[in-house]
């Protein structure tokens, strides 16, 4: 008797949005569509994190790959790097282009600030893209470049880190998980700043310092200039993911 009565609790508690999902409604009452596009591009901000961190882990897996320290897996990552980036670019792509994003432009937010700050982030994401698939196609690193390939791995780190970081900051802002939102948005924000304080050591620490001394500059040397250039993109997303408008 008692597991009767509680089936039927059970049921009157989820009948209701059993027929709310049958007859195709939305059972958050009270949104509306303004809500809805906001959300829209909310998800849409999120995977293009989720691209970077893709290609950004891609371009990590190839440069491993390159350093020819596991002559048996090494042909699997750099596949499977290359996999990586060239998803992880489709992703940004169709969110940026794609029949949502084309949806949305004919709506109320096609001209917003919300809109323009998007395609800000993304037009930045795609010039990092096209750094680092440039870098993939380099080959092999020679030994008194290998510190350089390490300053490689760190700004991409640095960019996935700050795209996961950004989306737990979104993700708190959903107002979905009660307490636990605050500590999303703590620690989201806790990694974008490490992220910014990463780039700024590798870009201007005492190892980028002591490789200039010695005659790899930007000027001199053509590795040294792609990599200031990879590190003034992965700033400026960064620094794009820092500033993100509310919703």
């Amino acid at each position: 008797m008692k597991n009767k009565h509680v089936f039927l609790i059970l049921m009157a508690m989820l009948l209701p949005l059993l027929v709310a999902g049958c007859a195709g409604k939305n059972i958050f009452e009270g949104s509306s569509s303004a809500d809805d596009e906001m959300m829209q591009m909310h998800h849409l901000h999120t995977m293009m994190n989720h691209g970077l961190s893709m290609v950004t882990e891609g371009s990590n897996t190839v440069m491993i790959s390159y350093m020819k320290m596991a002559p048996e897996i090494d042909a699997i990552g750099h596949e499977h790097g290359h996999h990586m980036m060239n998803m992880g670019k489709g992703v940004i792509n169709r969110s940026l282009s794609g029949p949502e994003m084309m949806d949305m432009m004919k709506g109320e937010h096609a001209n917003t600030e919300h809109m323009d700050y998007t395609h800000k982030l993304g037009e930045s994401m795609l010039i990092v893209v096209d750094l680092l698939e440039k870098m993939a196609k380099t080959g092999s690193v020679p030994e008194d470049m290998m510190a350089m390939h390490h300053q490689h791995l760190l700004i991409n780190h640095a960019m996935s880190m700050a795209a996961e970081g950004a989306n737990m900051v979104m993700l708190g802002t959903m107002g979905m998980a009660g307490g636990v939102d605050a500590y999303s948005t703590e620690h989201g924000e806790m990694m974008l700043n490490d992220a910014q304080s990463l780039l700024t050591e590798v870009m201007g620490g005492d190892a980028m310092m002591d490789m200039h001394a010695k005659g790899k500059t930007p000027e001199s040397q053509s590795d040294m200039a792609s990599t200031h250039q990879l590190g003034e993109a992965a700033v400026k997303v960064v620094h794009l993911l820092e500033n993100m408008p509310a919703m």
